[in-house]
């Protein structure tokens, strides 16, 4: 396991930048959640765009390795047990918010442009990314927003 700082900073901006998105996500939310200070990330990324970036692109690797079936990951040490599932909703809902930003990355990174259209611009492709979609939201419904509406209560 890679435990330099630079993983480290990878590690804690996918983390974020999942469960937050881009404009929820901060330099200095990636830095405590990596135990480095900000300096670090400036150092290896430059900037947040530049790190959303690499993420963007390598869960788009990752998601399109599910797509196809593959089980061989980018890096074991980059998802740290995030789910296909995860992955293809943090992708959607950052398309939607972001569209303007991820346009521009598209635009000026082909590999980028090469993903997203081997994941988007096949029929069977988005069944897939359906089922992954409806499968992270039943789980948000059963996990997430039960524990939320009955805390402090018996019922489930």
């Amino acid at each position: 396991m890679d435990d330099s700082a630079e993983n480290r900073i990878l590690i804690a901006a996918n983390e974020t930048f999942l469960f937050l998105g881009f404009h929820g996500t901060t330099i200095a939310e990636i830095a405590r959640t990596a135990g480095v200070n900000k300096t670090a990330i400036h150092y290896y990324f430059r900037s947040k765009e530049r790190i959303y970036s690499i993420v963007l692109r390598k869960n788009l690797i990752l998601l399109l390795n599910a797509i196809n079936k593959s089980n061989e990951p980018l890096t074991p040490d980059f998802t740290q047990n995030i789910g296909a599932e995860m992955i293809a909703w943090f992708l959607i809902s950052e398309i939607r918010t972001n569209s303007q930003l991820i346009r521009k990355m598209i635009r000026t990174d082909d590999m980028m442009c090469n993903l997203v259209t081997s994941i988007f611009s096949y029929p069977e492709n988005l069944k897939i990314l359906e089922s992954l979609i409806t499968s992270q939201f039943s789980k948000i419904i059963d996990h997430d927003l039960k524990s939320f509406c009955l805390k402090g209560t018996n019922k489930i």
